[in-house]
């Protein structure tokens, strides 16, 4: 196995060629099986050490079938060194079973004990800090300074119930499993197979079980006994199925806590706790038969209920199997029961308080390895750096492609002697342009004859009650030194008669809305975009004026023709300018013609 140095003894380059050689020398790139939670792979193995036994079972989690794993012993646990020959039986298993990795989940239940936070830190909301702060430096949250962090390891369990003392208690675990551990994910680095593991306390996973016994209505406060081979958990919930204190008894030799009865009542009375469920799960093989008449006698009012795991969805599929692995491998099934909506089975579940790793890799040696984004982002620039050199290939080809077609051309022989002759073509065909370009600026659809007709008609259509004198139409360019284009401005001038009844007619056309609907009409029948206003390159501004018709004489109306003007009481004069600016589409060229 190739040794890899810590990141802070390295440079930059060298950080980078490690971390390449990572890339390619393991799977860490390609398999997420490195990175995932033990309790989320599709082969788990569950060891479970009570002091009395170890158990061993293998779980499929896709098919939900569990099988007797590779015989493990104590000696396993205690001496690492006789460890290789399993781990490679497990090795060979989950590579017969087609898995990309393998979980070990530890179910310590040999050992169990909590210690006191120190008092200064009872603020709820810093949970999540001295959750984290517990792990790195436990010295900093336990009350007790005198504890080895070299042989113990705590996790923080809450205490959210209204009440409580203190707002969470420190479960200790010692590190004598450390280097079994230790010692499988060292064999699974070696063989480059994700051997990843988590280690568990056993009373913390049993409690997880309670929602899915305890399905009736929350109305008392309960007691949870979990006695094992070792010493007996109690943990004392409020009405509300919140927890509000978890307490260990030893057994000292015993089969059960000389105490119990003691323990219980005392602390339910401290808790005020009256009259309590009390459940028994029991998790040391044989039920106690005396456990529950002990209690009766200082719980004479509680229902005392001893749990028969077989009547409950944590049966064993086969014998030999713990409740807390059945537990674990089902921690994230949803369950419906008042219980489980409690804030602290809630968080138990879905924040993982009850599933922490006692046993981590530690935080040094997790360093060494890049992160599983920076381990796709290590094999994604490999890809990238072999495209660019690919790319880089292709480009040096088919510029030498370009190179040798561009020497096969006959332009490559040019003489220097004919660049003269080209120049002069090259100005003559320019002037050639600039002369055609003036004349198609000059010929744009600007003023045409046929156009203003149409306006004129259009304005004043037969019988419409107008009789036209005259129609002058004029464009007159603006003159501006040294500008390329010229603006220009545009007239008509239109003078006739008009009865009473066609005056509406003239006022419309006497405002900016009514001349600009008459002229966009106009460009979109005749097609000439010279009487387009839409732009705001272009104004246009109208003047009408009328005047009574001194030669006007009323007459019957079956005496009136459409040419005698003294019929026409109104006489009306038309002005309509229209202001094309230099940076108008139809502006001018100022150029002469070559």
């Amino acid at each position: 196995m190739v040794a890899y140095q810590h990141p802070s003894e390295l440079n930059p380059l060298q950080l980078y060629r490690q971390a390449s050689a990572i890339l390619r020398g393991t799977s860490r790139a390609s398999n997420d099986g490195w990175y995932s939670n033990p309790l989320d792979l599709d082969l788990q193995l569950h060891v479970r050490v009570d002091g009395a036994r170890v158990e061993s079972r293998l779980f499929h989690s896709p098919t939900g079938t569990w099988k007797a794993g590779p015989e493990l012993n104590e000696e396993h646990i205690r001496e690492p060194s006789e460890l290789s020959s399993y781990a490679e039986q497990l090795l060979a298993i989950a590579r017969k079973s087609g898995a990309n990795a393998l979980g070990v989940i530890l179910h310590v239940a040999d050992e169990f004990a909590t210690t006191e936070l120190k008092p200064e830190l009872d603020n709820p909301g810093a949970l999540g800090e001295l959750r984290e702060t517990i792990v790195l430096t436990p010295n900093e949250v336990l009350d007790d300074s005198s504890l080895s962090t070299a042989d113990h390891s705590w996790r923080l369990i809450p205490y959210p119930a209204a009440g409580s003392e203190t707002i969470a208690t420190a479960v200790t675990l010692s590190r004598h499993a450390a280097p079994f551990i230790e010692a499988l994910r060292e064999y699974g680095i070696a063989k480059n197979f994700p051997i990843v593991t988590l280690s568990i306390s056993a009373p913390l996973v049993a409690l997880l079980s309670l929602p899915g016994i305890h399905r009736e209505a929350l109305e008392r406060p309960f007691i949870a006994v979990l006695p094992y081979e070792l010493f007996t958990v109690l943990a004392f919930f409020n009405e509300h199925g919140d927890l509000l204190l978890l307490r260990t008894l030893q057994h000292r030799g015993q089969r059960r806590p000389s105490n119990l009865r003691h323990a219980a009542s005392t602390t339910a009375a401290a808790l005020e706790l009256a009259g309590p469920d009390i459940f028994v799960l029991p998790l040391a093989g044989e039920p106690d038969p005396q456990l529950s008449s002990d209690l009766e006698v200082v719980f004479e009012n509680s229902r005392i209920r001893e749990i028969d795991w077989e009547d409950t969805d944590y049966r064993s599929p086969e014998p030999g199997i713990s409740p807390e692995m059945v537990i674990a491998a089902k921690h994230r099934d949803e369950i419906e029961s008042p219980l489980a909506e409690s804030h602290t089975f809630s968080t138990l579940r879905t924040e993982g308080w009850a599933t922490q790793d006692f046993l981590p890799i530690p935080t040094e040696t997790a360093e060494v390895y890049p992160g599983r984004g920076e381990m796709k982002m290590l094999r994604a620039a490999r890809w990238v750096r072999l495209g660019t050199i690919g790319a880089v290939l292709l480009c040096f080809g088919w510029i030498g492609l370009q190179l040798l077609d561009m020497v096969r051309k006959p332009e490559w022989t040019f003489k220097p002697q004919e660049a003269q002759v080209v120049n002069g073509k090259l100005s003559a065909l320019r002037k050639e342009k600039q002369r055609i370009g003036h004349w198609d600026n000059l010929l744009e659809d600007r003023s045409k004859g046929w156009a203003s007709m149409e306006m004129l008609a259009r304005f004043f259509p037969e019988r419409s009650g107008f009789l036209v004198r005259t129609f002058h139409h004029s464009a007159n360019p603006e003159s501006v030194p040294g500008q390329a284009k010229l603006g220009f401005v545009k007239q008509w001038r239109i003078n006739g008669l008009a009865r009473e009844d066609s005056l509406e007619t003239l006022a419309d056309l006497n405002t900016r809305e009514g001349i600009s609907a008459a002229f966009a009409e106009i460009a979109r029948i005749t097609g000439n975009q010279a009487f387009r206003t839409d732009l705001k390159t272009r104004s246009i501004i109208v003047n009408i004026k009328t005047l009574e018709n001194a030669g006007y004489k009323p007459k019957p109306p079956e005496e009136v023709t459409m040419r005698d003007e003294t019929t026409y009481p109104f006489i009306f004069d038309l002005t309509i300018t229209q202001r094309f600016e230099a940076d108008d589409p139809l502006a001018i060229t100022s150029f002469t013609t070559p």
